[in-house]
């Protein structure tokens, strides 16, 4: 009936999306007849005599959003000025352009914030008495029948264009951000779905339009560079739009700009003729911001990346096409790279990927992951002239003939992202109390074991109840369990870390400072941080017997490390003249393969007794 505005996708270039895409309510002059033929109206019924009750919209001004406007201001009082100036007599075309003049100036000002009552008011104040009334007996009675179908029809006009100005508005807030104007995710997927095989049939017939339309889509994730979080969220809507403004200024016409993330944008690209158009625009863009953003009092360059994909490569559906890119640019994120396109190899890894993070859990479920010890000698000293073994630290291992060398890092990485890591971390404090209660009683070994954790332990609450609970079950010494933390860890959130940190400590059980020299400000923070431990990362020493500026920094960690009164451990020692060095620094004690590879339990119990038999004298 109306001349609605849609929202297509040709509605949606980047010229276009500033602001909503304007909405208009006109009814043609069939419509018009049609409608009125229901409320029993004829064309030369509206031409008679109109009569304006001001009286009936005065109150409208004291109410929004009339009551807002003074004097020089009434002209946007826009329907209330429409039905004042309404004429006495107007013919057909004159009363279809009154009506779609008035349908148009409710809506803009029901947009300004009118109320739809104040509509059938306004309804209400228009009164009609035809001709053909005129000459009846009952002139009274007639002039009040049809007034009344005339206000009826004239209520149903403006609730019908206010409902559909809703719908319209509604159906905008699902479809478009509402930050940048850009179109989002629901209406590229809803464009998408017009492609979206469900039978045979229509897998065909999507892969022609496919194959005839050529479409690409390219998915850009801008990665900000940027440390000062607080300031970062307070001009995020400033660098958002800085981003869409470079990206439309590359666009050609036959590509459109959507926003699906918060810093996460997609470009669907028509009429694509070749693959390489991707990469050319992606080359284009990344090169656009090379240079700084417009912002104010803020230096910060953003590097977009990558993943797309086009209707040319092979047949398939269009809405496959978004999910495809998006693999694409994962896979772009994961691998360090500035643009993906996608393909069956990517898909491929992709699945694979997958079906290792689920067989991690099912291990981690099955309890088929292990922990390997790995050997802490303590040097000679002046109160021990022997090498000792006093501890060691736990590695997490897979042993899996299915899945080969997956990195401890890959299956810790795994297990929190899966959301199981109370899971490990509880396997994992049991496990060590376990270990450590064995070696007391079944080999007699008094052994510090050490245990890694990572920041969203640390971040947890019920940790040190978690490591009360389990030394107390397994009977052990809470001085024989070392946590070991990285700088990092603590600088994630530096107050609520040192709570659970002090509750550890207050346990009984020690802290080892893992990596150090390699934190941003680790020299002035270790004085205040309570570790009982420091770990010289196997960076610095791995090389010290021929890298004096390695040789030098490991010195000055000892240092510093002894005037604050930790125990230094030196990791990564491998060859004799390294662990020499470290004897000449003072160095507490050597981790590394000089003296063993991490080892399984019964296989650590075999060699702590070998070398204690070796170093006892």
């Amino acid at each position: 009936m109306a001349n609605e505005s849609s929202l297509a996708l040709t509605e949606a270039k980047p010229s276009q999306v500033a602001t909503a895409p304007a909405f208009s309510f006109a009814l043609s002059p069939n419509e018009l007849v049609q409608l009125m033929n229901t409320y029993g109206l004829k064309a030369s019924d509206v031409v008679g005599l109109y009569q304006v009750s001001s009286a009936l919209f005065h109150p409208l001004r004291s109410l929004p959003p009339f009551n807002t406007m003074d004097a020089a201001e009434a002209n946007h009082e826009k329907s209330i000025d429409v039905i004042r100036q309404w004429p006495k007599q107007l013919n057909w075309v004159q009363f279809n352009a009154m009506i779609n003049c008035l349908l148009q100036k409710w809506l803009e000002d029901y947009q300004a914030g009118a109320a739809l009552a104040n509509a059938f008011v306004l309804a209400r104040s228009l009164t009609l008495q035809t001709a053909e009334a005129i000459g009846t007996q009952d002139l009274q009675h007639a002039d009040q029948t049809v007034s009344l179908k005339f206000q009826s029809f004239l209520m149903h006009l403006l609730a019908t264009a206010t409902h559909q100005f809703d719908a319209f508005q509604f159906n905008y807030i699902q479809h478009y951000d509402l930050e940048t104007g850009l179109p989002n995710q629901r209406f590229l997927l809803d464009i998408l779905n017009r492609y979206s095989p469900v039978t045979e049939a229509a897998v065909a017939q999507a892969n022609d339009v496919l194959a005839s339309e050529k479409i690409g889509i390219l998915v850009i994730q801008l990665n900000i560079n940027f440390d000062k979080t607080p300031q970062l969220n307070a001009i995020s809507n400033q660098i958002v739009q800085a981003a869409v403004d470079v990206v439309e200024q590359h666009l050609s016409s036959d590509a459109t700009l959507f926003r699906i993330g918060v810093f996460e944008f997609a470009i669907i690209v028509e009429n694509l003729h070749f693959s390489a158009q991707l990469n050319l625009m992606a080359a284009k863009l990344a090169h656009a911001f090379e240079t700084e953003l417009p912002l104010e009092n803020v230096t910060l360059i953003l590097k977009p990346i990558f993943g797309g994909i086009c209707s040319l490569e092979e047949p398939i559906s269009a809405l496959s096409l978004f999910d495809n890119a998006k693999l694409a640019l994962h896979h772009a994120l994961v691998n360090d790279s500035r643009i993906e396109i996608y393909d069956k190899v990517i898909s491929n890894m992709h699945q694979k990927a997958h079906q290792l993070e689920e067989a991690i859990i099912t291990a981690l479920q099955h309890n088929e992951l292990e922990m390997f010890f790995q050997p802490i000698v303590t040097l000679p000293n002046a109160e021990n002239p022997v090498e000792r073994c006093v501890s060691a630290e736990l590695l997490l291992r897979w042993i899996s003939e299915e899945w080969p060398s997956v990195s401890p890092f890959r299956l810790i990485e795994t297990i929190y992202k899966k959301g199981f890591g109370k899971v490990f971390i509880r396997w994992l404090i049991n496990s060590a109390c376990r270990h450590c209660a064995e070696l007391l009683s079944n080999h007699q070994r008094n052994v510090l074991l050490t245990i890694n954790l990572c920041t969203a332990d640390l971040l947890d609450e019920d940790l040190p109840v978690l490591l009360s609970q389990s030394i107390a079950l397994w009977e052990i010494p809470a001085e024989n369990l070392v946590i070991e933390i990285t700088e990092t860890d603590i600088l994630a959130n530096e107050e609520k870390v040192s709570q659970v940190l002090d509750q550890i400590v207050s346990l009984g059980c020690r802290l080892a400072l893992d990596d150090f020299g390699t934190g941003y400000s680790s020299m002035a923070r270790l004085r205040n941080m309570p570790v009982d431990l420091v770990k010289i990362d196997q960076s610095f020493v791995r090389n010290i017997a021929t890298s004096n500026q390695d040789k030098e920094i490991v010195v000055s960690i000892l240092k510093l490390a002894h005037s604050l009164g930790k125990e230094v451990v030196a990791e990564g020692v491998e060859d004799p003249a390294c662990l020499q060095l470290l004897r000449m620094m003072k160095c507490d004690k050597i981790q590394g393969y000089y003296y063993s590879k991490p080892l399984p339990f019964e296989a650590f119990a075999t060699w702590l007794a070998a070398f204690e038999a070796t170093h006892s004298t």
